[in-house]
């Protein structure tokens, strides 16, 4: 018996005028998708009759994978191939990348008459871990991500952020509060507001997904569309294998965690980089308009992709003496921030 090891994740790091996409430091540890996995005569360990199936695609523009365990493969190809048809539908509402969506016309119209259902659940979800959070979790922090590109973007090299009123000028378009949810619509009370929802739209889809395969009788997957979710056990009778990877050097990995039935999600602001060796990204604190300097990773576990991508990225933003109290307001649910120096810190809900 022999052990393989497929190669991690490559990272994502900005290009100018290119498109960006929301970097989830984790590396999966399983068979075709990262994982580390056993061979024995040539073929994967599997109960008798299994075989593992993947997809790999994009999802928001960023890379995806579903790693589904199945006796069946025509029954494997049908039922992922109605995953791919819910991961293609939930674009056309959430995606910042596509003309036609229900996100980008919002943010070009400033109002929506009758947005899909989808996207007020996700608006209402993102107002209350606003508000659990005291407003770190914000998706009307779109202008500072807009302001901060676009100033890289015309200064290549430069190493200096833009000017302080030029943030504070973009600063006071953020504020979650100020969207209307009332009677079904959705207004953005601000002329230049703008919204983006990568700090939880991939890990909604990866809940709806995973929920849609579970009705499909799938009780063995990983879903990895920007963030991770495990239904049950892996099919070799662990559970699944996910490597948090190093923020400071993606091909490399800080730990290792298992996951049954649980979530897991990392925001780091290496994920995006706009300029000054690292020191502009992606992870803006609204508060403030600047990007968090808090931490440089922080990862959360809990039952919800959803919850996972949401408070991976107010952790990121919260100084690790607010880290403790808005964890435990979460029951069940397991954070790691790492602050510059490499120190862990580890909460518990």
């Amino acid at each position: 018996m022999t052990i393989s090891t497929i190669p991690l994740f490559p990272s994502h790091t900005f290009v100018p005028g290119g498109q960006i996409s929301r970097r989830r430091a984790i590396c999966l540890f399983g068979a075709f998708a990262g994982f580390t996995f056993v061979v024995k005569d040539g073929a994967i360990a599997l109960p008798e009759g299994t075989s593992l199936f993947t997809w790999d695609g994009t999802a928001l523009g960023a890379p995806a994978k579903l790693t589904l365990a199945h006796h069946d493969q025509r029954a494997a190809e049908k039922i992922i191939t109605v995953a791919i048809d819910e991961i293609e539908r939930l674009e056309r509402i959430f995606s910042l990348h596509r003309r036609d969506s229900d996100l980008s016309s919002l943010n070009r119209d400033g109002r929506l008459e009758a947005p899909a259902v989808d996207l007020i659940h996700v608006m209402k979800e993102s107002r209350r871990f606003g508000n659990l959070t005291k407003g770190a979790f914000d998706v009307t922090v779109q202008p500072l991500w807009l302001l901060f590109s676009e100033h890289f973007s015309r200064n290549p090299g430069i190493t200096t952020g833009p000017a302080e009123t030029e943030v504070e000028t973009a600063r006071k378009l953020v504020g979650y509060q100020k969207i209307d949810l009332s009677e079904g619509k959705v207004r953005l009370s601000q002329r230049g507001m703008a919204v983006t929802l990568n700090g939880i739209a991939q890990g909604y889809i990866t809940d709806r997904v995973a929920d849609l395969l579970a009705t499909q009788g799938i009780t063995q997957v990983l879903v990895e569309l920007g963030e991770t979710r495990a239904l049950d056990d892996h099919p070799e009778g662990r559970p699944w294998r996910i490597g948090l990877a190093d923020p400071t050097d993606p091909s490399k990995t800080t730990e290792t965690i298992e996951l049954t039935n649980k979530s897991v999600a990392t925001s780091a602001g290496s994920g995006t980089v706009f300029g000054g060796a690292g020191q502009y990204h992606h992870l803006f604190d609204p508060r403030t308009g600047d990007p968090a300097k808090h931490h440089i990773s922080a990862s959360v576990i809990t039952d919800r992709a959803t919850t996972a991508d949401a408070m991976s990225t107010a952790l990121f933003v919260l100084p690790t003496s607010q880290v403790k109290n808005v964890v435990e307001s979460f029951p069940d649910m397991q954070a790691v921030v790492t602050s510059p120096d490499g120190t862990k810190h580890r909460f518990v809900g």
